[in-house]
């Protein structure tokens, strides 16, 4: 299950889900919202998803697929990632 707590998202590896947030500010007719994940301990981007913004909230759909290639958060090699959403 895909979690959102305050600031902390947790998808576990392999997992499906979604996670809706609120829209901040304006959002125009055609732009785009791009969710990534961000892996401080080797400076890449392990996931992208990208969405059609909309006026009141933004919905990230994640399927197996998605998931299954993001390794477990090892907090004694320091492997935490990241998240943005970028519009």
């Amino acid at each position: 299950m895909i979690r959102l707590i305050q600031r902390k998202l947790i998808i576990p590896q392999g997992d499906t889900g979604t996670f809706t947030i609120p829209t901040q500010g304006s959002v125009s007719e055609g732009d785009v919202a791009i969710f990534s994940i961000y892996d401080t301990l080797t400076h890449t981007t392990v996931l992208e998803k990208e969405i059609n913004a909309t006026q009141e909230t933004l919905t990230f759909n994640f399927t197996t697929e998605d998931t299954l290639k993001i390794e477990p958060d090892d907090k004694e090699v320091g492997g935490r990632y990241r998240w943005d959403i970028t519009i």
